[in-house]
């Protein structure tokens, strides 16, 4: 059980990035058709990222020696239908006229597994019945083919990372999983009554379409996304011609271009073009032509530029010890106080849709729905 914990640990760790792009193409297709995306597609868009990571966590994990798997001899699968119910009556210590025997068969591997193979499965079937609407036989079809692509994962070894499967490829398995998705098909139906419609999802979408709070976060990610890559493409391409090291900050000047110019002319950065946003002064004027500049110094410059002081103060505190009292302490305790601020404006921004960030106060600018 403990490995199963190490393994939901390991998709928690992974959530917030993983999941963000994966559900972020789905998310920009609503913002889109809607002009806003509903909490409650977030939500539930969210949850099912989640599981799936969780689930595929839970069959590829923990990941074994390379130089051990190879030295395995274990059967590589198991083709024979039904092996679990013969290793039930084979193995399982349970006796049905002696009670005490009981808690034993619940907790023997011969129940837990399978158990664990069908409620692997349970949400998915819920998923696709609830969410997405499917057909009772589109939810079994689909149940079936999820289990296929885990077990394929563990026949091929990871993909041909390890030399053979670690982890044996089981017809059991399909049965169990796909069982599992027609048990949560049939639960979603039991529990839709009372969970929100479409229409219900979508009713508060449009009155917040001019909420873009969310989207600002959207569009800061693809710009340095995009402004990094550029960033990486012309250091390398330094570093092949001239034969040297790309200079340190070639990937802040990149990124400023790449944020400034464009608002400054009066276009549309890649971001903002992808979220549908547009840069302007407070009156819902064109910017002027310094504004973008100090929006992207006050903005982007003077949070780097204090996690900087805050990580030198830290590294200057080695040593000395975190209990006396040194100027490196005072700055590093500034430091966060400044970093905390910092976020709880970002949080008021994302929460209240009138909340205007430091960098939108200083340069009273805006980003409005275009």
């Amino acid at each position: 059980m403990s490995v199963y914990v190490n393994d939901l640990r390991s998709a928690v760790y992974a959530f917030p990035v993983l999941a963000f792009i994966i559900a972020l193409p789905f998310m920009w297709w609503h913002y889109h058709k809607y002009g806003a995306v509903s909490r409650w597609r977030v939500f539930w868009t969210y949850i099912f990222v989640f599981y799936l990571l969780c689930a595929y966590f839970l069959i590829i994990l923990p990941l074994p020696d390379r130089a051990v798997v190879a030295k395995l001899t274990t059967p590589k699968y198991n083709l024979v239908p039904l092996t679990f119910i013969r290793e039930f009556l084979k193995y399982n210590p349970l006796q049905l006229g002696n009670v005490y025997t009981w808690k034993a068969a619940l907790l023997a591997p011969t129940v837990i597994q399978p158990a664990f193979n069908v409620a692997l499965t349970i949400p998915f079937g819920a998923f696709l019945r609830y969410y997405f609407h499917r057909p009772w036989w589109q939810v079994i079809i689909s149940s079936f083919c999820l289990s296929l692509f885990f077990e394929l994962t563990q026949l091929s070894g990871l993909y041909g990372v390890y030399p053979r499967p670690y982890r044996l490829f089981d017809v059991d398995d399909l049965l169990l999983n796909t069982t599992g998705g027609w048990i949560g098909c049939g639960l979603a139906r039991l529990v839709m009554p009372i969970l929100p419609t479409d229409a219900q999802m979508d009713h508060s979408a449009p009155k917040r379409a001019e909420n873009v709070s969310m989207w600002r976060l959207a569009g800061f990610v693809v710009d340095w996304l995009a402004a990094l890559l550029l960033a990486t493409l012309i250091g390398v391409a330094v570093s092949l011609i001239g034969r040297v090291s790309a200079p340190g900050w070639l990937t802040w000047a990149v990124l400023f271009l790449w944020l400034v110019r464009p608002p400054t002319f009066g276009r549309q950065t890649l971001g903002m073009r992808t979220v549908r946003l547009q840069m302007r002064t407070m009156q819902d004027n064109p910017v002027y032509w310094w504004q973008p500049a100090v929006r992207f110094l006050v903005g982007y410059g003077v949070p780097v530029g204090v996690l900087y002081g805050t990580a030198e103060c830290v590294n200057a505190m080695n040593g000395i010890g975190f209990s006396r009292f040194t100027w490196a302490g005072v700055g590093m305790l500034a430091g966060l106080l400044v970093l905390s601020l910092m976020f709880g404006d970002w949080l008021l921004a994302f929460v209240m849709r009138s909340h205007l960030l430091v960098f939108e106060w200083v340069t009273r600018t805006k980003l409005v729905n275009k």
